[in-house]
Parts: structure tokens; sequence; C-alpha cells
């Protein structure tokens, strides 16, 4: 069996652990057919600063159900998508190994369930959807920990398993895993990852099986 380098390893999930090159919520705004215009206004006041993470959130569910999003429509995208390469294999031969496994990512719990049901983590840090009981969408719970503050989040995640930061691993592929990488004992910067992740990142693997992170990972 091989040994984990690292007592904590936290991923992103869209683009990473999941097939998926684009934020889930631009692919659920698009197929379900909400407003371009107000969706690209609100991606510049969150992208901007000008509105919180919890606002930006809130106002992605307002507009899903203002197109009249539902729980099977979710789970027909999330159906659509495949695990990375390796991902399955990666995840369980981490924690056979003793390793915490942890995802920190802004997208969708249905997304998880529905592509990597079954496989277990030690905590997931994910928005989450909230249907009512004819299936239509009716809000959800942002995570706290996205963009800057996914920083905050692995910091939070040492803490809650006693691991000391610079014994963790972080994996993502996009703009807003920055600051995780940058707090990371060990950050790998995935497929296509822009720019700025790279520099702020020991490694970039571009894929596409994840297979190419266990010799970082693994003795």
């Amino acid at each position: 069996m091989p040994q984990p380098r690292y007592e904590l390893v936290a991923f992103d999930l869209d683009g990473t652990l999941v097939a998926h090159h684009e934020p889930i919520w631009k692919t659920l705004h698009e197929r379900l057919g909400t407003d371009p215009a107000e969706r690209a206004r609100v991606v510049g006041l969150g992208l901007s600063g000008a509105i919180a993470y919890a606002d930006w959130f809130a106002h992605d569910v307002r507009m899903l159900r203002a197109a009249g999003a539902r729980r099977d429509d979710v789970v027909a995208i999330a159906r659509s998508l495949e695990p990375a390469p390796g991902a399955r294999a990666l995840v369980e031969d981490l924690r056979r190994g003793g390793a915490r496994v942890a995802i920190l990512s802004g997208g969708v719990d249905l997304v998880l369930d529905t592509v990597l049901g079954g496989l277990d983590f030690d905590a997931v840090h994910i928005n989450r959807l909230h249907f009512d009981g004819a299936g239509a969408l009716s809000g959800g719970e942002p995570t706290p920990y996205d963009r800057q503050h996914k920083a905050a989040g692995l910091r939070a995640l040492a803490r809650r398993f006693g691991v000391a930061t610079g014994r963790t691993a972080f994996v993502g592929d996009g703009p807003n895993d920055v600051a995780a990488a940058e707090v990371a004992g060990l950050s790998i910067a995935w497929g296509d990852a822009p720019a700025e992740l790279i520099a702020a990142s020991h490694h970039h693997e571009r894929g596409p099986h994840l297979d190419a992170l266990r010799p970082h990972l693994f003795r």
C-alpha cells in the first residue's frame, strides 16, 4: 500500500476530481436558461468584490429559481459529467494510506453526490442546494470557503484534524483556488489552470489522468 506524503489532502471539484472544465454554475445557468444579462451583471459584481460570496450565491439561486430549476434538472446535468480519470482510486488510496481527504469547492453538492457517489471523504465544504417537496429549487446554503476564503477553509480543516498546515496538500484548477494554494504545504495546479494559480502552486500537472499526482502525494 503506497503511503501518503501528506496527512491532509484537499481537492477542488469541478475540473479537478470531476472532468468538467468550466464552473458548474455557468453550466447550470446556460442549460436552464437564466437571463444572460443579469447573469453577467452578477458575475461582475462578484468578481470585483462588490458583493460577498454569499450574496453572489443567493443571486445565482434566485435566477435559477426564476428559470424554474428543479432537482431533476440539476441531477440530469450532473449525470452528463464524469469523474476525472483515476479520481476514485486516488481518493481511496489516500484514505487507505491514512491521509484525511477533503473537498473545498465552490461547486454544487448534487454534482459531487451524483458523479462521485459512494466515494467517502473526511470533510466536504461545498455549496448546497435545497428543494421543496415537489422537487423545485427553494434555496440553498453557500460554502463559507470559496475564493479568498479557501485559505481559511484549509486552515480550518487542518485544525479540525490536528494537522500542521505544512502537512497539507491542495489540488485545484481555477482562479478561486489561489488562496488555498498559497497556504498549503504542497499545492498542485491541475490541468488548464490559469497563470495566477500556476504561479501560486508548487507544481503544475496537465493530466488528464490523476495518476500524475501520485509522485507528489505518495512516498
